[in-house]
């Protein structure tokens, strides 16, 4: 399988980049040459979309690109290491100048303490810049001036190419390139071309979604099999065979109610948005006039994709609005998947975590409950929230809400911290606060309430 890679890079870098792919097989180069770093953007998105990969000559391109590169792409900036540091110290011996004092810029800190401590050199007579995105080649520049007065610094190294044309014959003093070796970029091009392979077959793994209709009346779901009427799902399945991306799939009638879809992994995490929305759904209602709601399933066989989809699909329904979910064979829940795009929360319906399963037998709760109240905890990081809220945010009915409310107290899990009246007539809703987050931390406050788990269930 060949990997189409693009390789970000300044001009003046191209040649040594070519250098450290000689001899690997199985990549096939699409080359991003810039000549300014104002450039470095329109050079991504010009190479974009004829690429698996992207490969960027440091941090600066890469932190450039991050808006335009797509979520599911893989990418790396190819970093300096202790090696190319070396290197370049070597080159400064190389010209006769004492290995320090000196000035460096845009590399880790660690690791520069590091190998100087290997070559038993003083930190103290070197000064480090770390990388800063947004520091420009100016502030960098006077860096570098500076610590020929702080540290009596005789050289510079920077890993910045624009800074380097900046002081290259105006600091007074030489000004060494912290340069890639061939056989980093070699190592970096290897590990990245390895992972794109691997997304591109888990992209092409099988994945289901199972479409279901839900007549609001039985007037309607009897209407719907009257003469000359189709189906809802008959009219579902229309749509999605003239639909761009959907069309591509195999599209199966079930019932009058559900539709089978199975396709790619690739196809339907474009038509979800990479698994964050689905547009389809409010079109279909209006078509045929009820909830439409879908459910997605990953797993290791054609049986387990549709198996994960249909309980997916079922979560759905629960709901109570047009939404999708998607289901794994590893436990994943994601969901819900609405039109407005917001991002779904993540969650699991089954584990080995020994402490999720513990928390489970105690309170009662299953596994996926639990996990979408952790998230809601960390999404909420200390703010209260009602019995009605809980349940609301958990795609679950006010009463739902309130009986795991009362669990959780049970166990400790939530706390009351007051009570707000958001209407002149009527009882005040009590105020909770989750307490997840502690017990997780196993604090000294949460290693008690797991001491009290179970023994206050049976005081109560």
């Amino acid at each position: 399988m060949r990997v189409r890679l693009g390789l970000i890079v300044p001009a003046e870098a191209r040649a040594l980049f070519r250098r450290g792919l000689e001899g690997l097989d199985g990549v096939s180069v699409r080359w991003g040459v810039y000549d300014d770093e104002a450039s470095i953007r329109a050079t991504v998105e010009q190479v974009l979309p004829e690429c698996d990969a992207l490969c960027f000559a440091g941090a600066l391109p890469l932190e450039r690109a991050l808006p335009v590169i797509p979520d599911d792409m893989p990418y790396v900036d190819v970093a300096p290491t202790p090696l190319d540091i070396s290197l370049s110290f070597l080159r400064a011996r190389a010209l006769g100048i004492e290995l320090t004092p000196v000035s460096i810029d845009s590399v880790p800190e660690q690791m520069v303490a590091d190998l100087l401590a290997e070559l038993g050199l003083g930190s103290e007579s070197v000064a480090v810049l770390p990388f800063d995105g947004q520091a420009s080649p100016e502030e960098i520049a006077e860096f570098h001036r500076r610590q020929q007065t702080a540290i009596g610094a005789r050289y510079a190294l920077t890993a910045r190419n624009s800074v380097f044309h900046l002081l290259d014959g105006a600091l007074g003093a030489p000004v060494v390139r912290v340069l890639p070796s061939a056989s980093t970029i070699t190592a970096t091009v290897r590990e990245l071309s390895l992972r794109a392979v691997s997304i591109r077959k888990e992209d092409l793994h099988l994945s289901a979604a199972l479409f279901c209709a839900e007549p609001t009346t039985s007037a309607e779901a009897t209407a719907s099999g009257a003469a000359g009427v189709p189906a809802p799902a008959e009219r579902i399945a229309a749509v999605l065979r003239s639909t761009t991306g959907w069309k591509d799939a195999w599209i199966d009638v079930r019932s009058d109610t559900r539709v089978l879809v199975l396709g790619h992994k690739k196809l339907m995490q474009d038509m979800t948005h990479q698994w964050r929305s689905l547009d389809v759904l409010d079109q279909l209602g209006d078509l045929v006039r009820c909830r439409v709601v879908a459910g997605f399933g990953l797993g290791e066989s054609t049986r387990s994709c549709i198996h994960y989809a249909t309980l997916a699909a079922e979560r759905a329904l629960q709901a109570g609005t047009p939404c999708a979910f998607l289901m794994t064979e590893q436990g994943v829940v994601l969901g819900p998947l609405l039109d407005t795009g917001e991002r779904p929360t993540r969650f699991q319906f089954k584990t080995d975590d020994a402490v999720l399963e513990r928390l489970s037998r105690h309170t009662g709760l299953g596994v996926a409950t639990l996990t979408q109240l952790i998230e809601l905890d960390r999404r909420l990081d200390g703010a209260s929230i009602s019995a009605d809220e809980l349940g609301t945010s958990l795609n679950l009915t006010a009463t739902s809400g309130r009986r795991i409310v009362r669990a959780l107290r049970q166990d400790g899990l939530v706390t009351t911290v007051g009570s707000s009246q958001p209407a002149t007539r009527g009882r005040p809703k009590h105020l909770y606060r989750l307490r997840f987050s502690d017990y997780l931390r196993g604090d000294s406050a949460s290693r008690h309430d797991r001491a009290d788990i179970g023994d206050e269930r049976t005081r109560t």
